[in-house]
């Protein structure tokens, strides 16, 4: 057997048992590929959100960058009888196939889709909140992270996607608007002193953060 093969049968094993998408899911990422930019989360990833749910006992949950509702998806189903996810769109399409996508998925009760400009959505709303995904406009990050930690419960996590920039994050020669904001977002939780943080190597590098309880 090739290393190749190996990493692929080991990747299908994992799956199967931790990532697996069912049909609802995989037709939901099917539209995104027909009808939207394919910039969804991975099932790996999705798999990981939904288990910090269940580790901080999240219900009331913050997302910023809607889409189509995958990874809304998997976040409120992962919440129990009660939560809730508010999540932030800014363009109209989306949201709207996000509220069917919800409703088709049987959790449209537990979820808020808020259309507009995050920024001024984020500045409207007050915490507690267990739990921010950001996977929205790279150059908004160091705002939504600001945001964040005024939202936040001590204790809560903060998750943002597209970390790695596709490899460009630590390159020298990279110095365009997204990439420098999420430098900038980058270092911040590297070195806020309330914050403790690491990057998982999922898709393109998701940071994982807890706001210190202290």
């Amino acid at each position: 057997m090739t290393e190749q093969t190996s990493q692929a049968a080991l990747d299908d094993y994992l799956a199967g048992r931790f990532w697996a998408e069912d049909q609802l899911l995989k037709d939901l990422r099917a539209d995104i590929a027909a009808r939207a930019p394919r910039i969804n989360i991975s099932p790996e990833a999705g798999a990981t959100l939904a288990t910090l749910v269940h580790a901080v006992n999240a219900t009331r949950i913050l997302e910023v960058g809607t889409l189509f509702g995958y990874s809304g998806t998997w976040l409120a189903r992962a919440l129990p009888a009660g939560g809730h996810l508010d999540t932030l769109e800014l363009s109209p399409v989306h949201a709207e196939a996000a509220r069917e996508w919800f409703d088709r998925a049987g959790v449209g009760d537990k979820v808020t889709v808020h259309l507009g400009d995050a920024g001024e959505t984020l500045a409207s709303l007050d915490g507690a909140y267990d739990m921010v995904f950001i996977d929205a406009d790279k150059e908004g990050y160091p705002s939504y992270l600001d945001h964040a930690l005024r939202l936040v419960r001590p204790g809560g996590l903060i998750l943002a996607d597209n970390i790695h920039q596709r490899g460009r994050l630590a390159a020298a020669a990279e110095d365009d608007a997204s990439v420098r904001a999420i430098r900038t977002y980058v270092e911040r939780i590297a070195s806020d002193p309330r914050l403790r943080s690491t990057v998982l190597p999922l898709g393109d590098g998701l940071s994982l953060t807890v706001v210190s309880a202290t």
